[in-house]
């Protein structure tokens, strides 16, 4: 369970670039990209794009792709003596590679025009009518009470991570109807959210509501907020300021000299929207562990709405759907999604959750005492097999979470067979009352004990940047 903690930090009015190392390149995932690469004669290699081939030399922008955070690039400019070879794309793999990187949005200015282009509703709060604010998306409703910014932010956070389920999953269910997501800004609006399901000290920060198709969240968010606004009005008076200055400046010089002018009002403005994206850093930094819960229960949502709708057992075998997703399979998922990096509208889930990753190592290795939950034993449990009313049933719960993640991860990212026309049919089979069990091994196509020994070497491989020790 997760305890409300109020935010702190402050944040930024004005700022500069951050410099960081380049990391190694990195390993498959499920946003795999392709790159140009160039090798120098000093030995050294570089994948990127290629941006110009002259006479003289090569501008390449370097691509590093850091597991489990934002992508960083560098553009340099390489005389031919450097150059040792150089390894091209097809044409039709560098246009994809360009548009996303274009997508990339690497000063900022980006976000904050999707956060300025979003459309913001008036809508009734439970008890405070007209005092929330929504935005409106395909597949989700948001409601918030907190301020504009903070809502613009969640807004734009909250459709990135919706793109980059539906790239994974495409929705099958043309009408489904989009989740409401509530979010609260303070504990006692979260207690009236939860009073109607009964759960008003419910310690969760957020929880699916099923049957209403809600998602319903609280977090301690108002100063966090008024930070949030108060940033975004100093910036934004400081880039109508240099509009300003800069059209005067056009008025009064001409080339040469008018680009020495420009050029200040080019630094100064991507020192706005750099301190804009340290704001925006913060910003997931203090809402880090609401959010890793609220994508969790929005996977849920959407999976369950726009991809695999539960069903009768007589509405699958006549062929109207797959039906629902078996509850560990659910829950691993939306493990290994809640602390995914979502980067031009796709899921970088490509290295494992590490503090998981050393859990599931410990517990092969027989330490304190846990074991996972036995394969065949995973594939059967039932949704109360995760749930925790009290103590004693917590080491259980958590039991189950792991294991369901652990072998949702492998399934993902080993086998890859999630999405596959051999996953529908597992689907399929589970869902018209087959054994789930037998159903498994057809998927896999091992019998129990031979997959389980596969998976649990697997798992005692894994390294931190989702490759395998050797």
């Amino acid at each position: 369970m997760t305890r409300f903690a109020a935010f702190a930090a402050p944040l930024l009015i004005a700022g500069g670039f951050v410099a960081g190392q380049q990391p190694p390149s990195p390993p498959v995932g499920l946003a795999n990209w392709s790159f140009d690469e160039l090798t120098l004669t000093n030995g050294s290699k570089f994948q990127g794009l290629i941006l110009s081939d002259a006479p003289d030399g090569i501008r390449f922008k370097s691509v590093t792709r850091p597991p489990g955070r934002p992508t960083v690039t560098l553009t340099s400019f390489f005389t031919k003596a450097e150059v040792a070879n150089v390894k091209r794309l097809p044409e039709a793999e560098r246009a994809l590679l360009k548009e996303r990187l274009a997508e990339l949005d690497p000063t900022g200015e980006g976000e904050r025009k999707r956060m300025d282009s979003l459309e913001l509703l008036s809508k009734d709060w439970p008890g405070k009518p007209g005092k929330a604010r929504r935005y409106e998306s395909d597949y989700f409703f948001l409601d918030s009470t907190g301020s504009e910014e903070l809502t613009r932010r969640s807004g734009v956070r909250l459709e990135q991570v919706y793109t980059a389920f539906t790239r994974f999953l495409p929705p099958t269910v043309k009408d489904g109807r989009p989740t409401r997501i509530m979010l609260a800004t303070d504990r006692e609006e979260y207690k009236t959210l939860l009073g109607p399901l009964g759960e008003s000290f419910l310690l969760n920060p957020a929880v699916y509501d099923r049957e209403n198709n809600q998602v319903l969240c609280g977090h301690d968010l108002k100063q966090l907020g008024e930070q949030l606004d108060q940033a975004r009005i100093h910036h934004a008076q400081q880039l109508a300021t240099l509009t300003t200055y800069e059209n005067e400046v056009k008025k009064l010089y001409k080339a040469p000299e008018l680009a020495r002018y420009l050029d200040a009002v080019r630094v100064e403005r991507n020192r706005v929207h750099a301190t804009d994206r340290i704001n925006g850093a913060k910003f997931d930094k203090a809402t880090a562990a609401v959010f890793a819960v609220l994508y969790h229960e929005a996977f849920h949502a959407y999976v369950g709405t726009f991809v695999y709708p539960a069903m009768k057992p007589e509405d699958v075998k006549a062929g109207k759907g797959t039906g629902e997703l078996p509850r560990w399979l659910n829950e691993g998922l939306a493990q290994v999604f809640e602390t995914s990096v979502v980067e031009a509208g796709e899921l970088r889930a490509d290295t494992p959750d590490n503090e998981r990753r050393n859990r599931v190592k410990d517990w092969l290795k027989g330490k304190n005492g846990n074991t996972l939950v036995p394969l065949s034993d995973l594939l059967v449990v039932s949704r109360d097999a995760f749930l925790a009313s009290h103590a004693d049933q917590k080491a259980s719960a958590n039991r189950s979470y792991l294991s369901s993640w652990a072998l949702a991860y492998y399934l993902t990212f080993d086998r890859r067979l999630i999405g596959t026309e051999a996953f529908r049919k597992y689907l399929v089979a589970v869902n018209s009352g087959g054994d789930p069990r037998q159903a498994f091994v057809g998927l896999v196509g091992k019998d129990l004990a031979a997959f389980e020994r596969d998976w649990h070497a697997y798992l005692l491989r894994l390294n931190p940047d989702g490759t395998l020790a050797k």
